[in-house]
């Protein structure tokens, strides 16, 4: 009866909506972990000032991301070859760019830079040849440092980002131009304001 009433389209909106409060509850942020104030945070999201992007996956993730060494993990969607910047100023600490090929047992390239307090920020599956730093090299906060791709452990042209702490293992963190809590949610836009200065 209620079935005739609603309609197969008024079904497949309410099973829509209740996916997309699933997702909303379920994943991203984990209740209980504290993130720090945007207001005072270092990072900004890692492309250029004014560039929107999605957030293909957040904090405890569809597919990857989960509670662990890997939770505090982001996604986002950009084209082969777009402009990856610095989030937060820092020394250049490892680069591997040779890899070419992409699977779930394949390595990523990555540029890693690490931070005066020992925290190390990662971006992962950069395309080949696609750094713009050599390890050793200072970078500012907002310099472009690579080139996104398609490497490695990846199902589609993104850059993979997060911090870890002295341990290896991912820190809850927050970017300044993110409203309301500064943690970016999975398929929301966001757009950067990751100046160079």
């Amino acid at each position: 009866m209620i079935v005739q009433r609603i309609g197969c389209a008024g079904l497949a909106l309410v099973a829509l909506l209740c996916g997309f409060v699933a997702l909303e509850l379920l994943r991203g942020p984990r209740p209980g972990v504290t993130y720090p104030d945007p207001a005072s945070s270092p990072y900004r999201l890692p492309w250029p000032a004014g560039v929107e992007r999605v957030c293909a996956q957040g904090n405890r993730g569809v597919v990857s991301h989960y509670e662990g060494r890997g939770e505090f993990s982001w996604d986002f969607a950009m084209p082969v070859g777009s402009p990856v910047c610095a989030a937060r100023e820092g020394v250049v600490e490892q680069v591997v760019q040779h890899h070419t090929a992409r699977g779930s047992d394949q390595p990523n390239n990555k540029v890693v830079v690490r931070h005066a307090d020992g925290t190390a920020a990662h971006y992962l599956h950069l395309r080949r040849d696609g750094s713009r730093v050599a390890v050793g090299q200072r970078v500012r906060r907002g310099e472009v440092i690579a080139e996104s791709g398609n490497v490695g452990r990846s199902m589609f042209p993104h850059l993979h980002f997060h911090v870890t702490g002295p341990d290896g293992d991912t820190l809850p963190i927050s970017f300044r131009e993110v409203s309301r809590d500064g943690v970016p949610r999975m398929l929301r836009r966001y757009r950067s304001g990751n100046a160079a200065r």
